[in-house]
């Protein structure tokens, strides 16, 4: 079967090589076939897309849930809605986070996401517990949470079959390091998270194979000038990449920039750690075993304790690494699609090249989202 073919011209298209200005991407099937600069060939038919700017479709590796939908839970048409809802916003590439709830849900849950990767709604899941700290539980259960174990994380990753791609653990924890070697040894993307480790702690855990932190400056211990801790030893340590949630509410557009200053953007990657209250509006709502309430656009446990998840789409987050943050459009693609595909060995994805997945968002001059493509398809809100 020969695969439809399209041409799509824009203004300017962000490629790993630079910008475009002007250029064009030719598709066949589910693929990019060739990207160019300037005019496509005079014989092409061509698709003139209505926008100011062509950036690969976005990468999201945490994220919970959407459109009233969790990845939490073992109802696979939640996971659906979830990631449906999402991709009309731009992900085209999404890791489901499982939050801290008793091991038995966990189990469920993954396993039930699994099967959502194998069909290609989601591409892996990543670990958000039970390993945490309670001292940085932040919006996860306490009650659930509990000592690293090897054989819980057997336990998980058998009910996944091979599609956790991510597990985040609090390394100061007795037997933390050991099950940070063990996953490492399983080729999961090893994530420093809900932590109360020292800068010395944090250096032990990349020693044993920790490359990442969960949500840079969030359930994590202050940064201090006479104890940097999580952050500061990632942020100084030339390989581990960071999250930040660039809603303007976890991190300060003003931390945002002091990281990208001390890491480069290869080094960081924007998530949305969006919740089932994505794209639903103010009320309540569930995260795992606890209790949301949104109020104004801000996600909060019940009794207000803290901050639980977000309302983020990527689209939004791209936005605001330009206009609020100042990164360069090509800067916000690295951080949203480029960093996080490679960080999670995502290959042919968040870029925007000859043989991968023609994966695009489509952006107006303001950077509001005009367009998604899919696969190769566009994507109806």
């Amino acid at each position: 079967m020969i695969p439809m073919v399209s041409v799509l011209a824009a203004p300017r298209i962000v490629t790993p090589e630079g910008v475009l200005a002007p250029g064009w991407i030719r598709v066949a099937g589910d693929r990019i076939d060739a990207v160019g600069a300037g005019a496509p060939a005079p014989d092409d038919a061509v698709h003139q897309l209505d926008g100011a700017w062509v950036v690969p479709g976005f990468v999201d590796v945490h994220v919970h849930g959407g459109a009233g939908g969790s990845y939490t839970t073992a109802h696979a048409e939640d996971a659906r809605r979830a990631a449906a809802f999402h991709r009309t916003r731009g992900t085209t590439s999404t890791v489901a986070s499982v939050v801290t709830a008793p091991l038995e849900e966990m189990a469920a849950a993954v396993a039930t996401l699994a099967g959502l990767v194998a069909e290609g709604v989601l591409d892996g899941v990543h670990l958000e517990g039970p390993w945490l700290n309670p001292a940085r539980r932040g919006a996860q259960s306490e009650r659930d949470m509990r000592a690293p174990d090897p054989a819980e994380l057997e336990r998980l990753l058998a009910a996944g079959d091979g599609a956790v791609r991510m597990v985040t653990i609090a390394p100061e924890l007795p037997g933390g390091l050991d099950l940070v070697r063990r996953a490492a040894a399983a080729r999961l993307v090893v994530a420093v998270g809900h932590s109360d480790a020292t800068a010395a702690q944090a250096e032990e855990a990349f020693a044993a194979g920790a490359t990442h932190v969960t949500h840079l400056f969030n359930a994590l211990r202050p940064l201090h000038h006479r104890e940097p801790g999580v952050a500061g030893a990632a942020l100084a340590h030339p390989t581990v990449t960071c999250e930040l949630i660039c809603d303007g509410i976890h991190v300060h557009d003003g931390a945002v920039r002091l990281a990208a200053r001390a890491a480069g953007v290869h080094r960081l990657l924007a998530i949305t750690d969006a919740t089932a209250a994505a794209g639903m509006g103010d009320g309540t709502y569930r995260l795992g075993p606890m209790t949301v309430v949104v109020r104004g656009g801000v996600a909060e446990l019940e009794d207000g304790s803290s901050l639980a998840g977000s309302v983020l789409t990527m689209d939004r987050a791209f936005a605001r690494l330009v206009r609020d943050v100042g990164l360069e459009v090509e800067e916000a693609a690295a951080m949203t699609a480029g960093t996080p595909a490679r960080v999670l060995g995502l290959r042919d994805v968040g870029v925007i090249a000859s043989g991968c997945r023609a994966d695009l968002a489509v952006l107006d001059e303001d950077l509001g989202l005009r367009a998604v493509m899919a696969a190769g398809a566009w994507v109806s809100p």
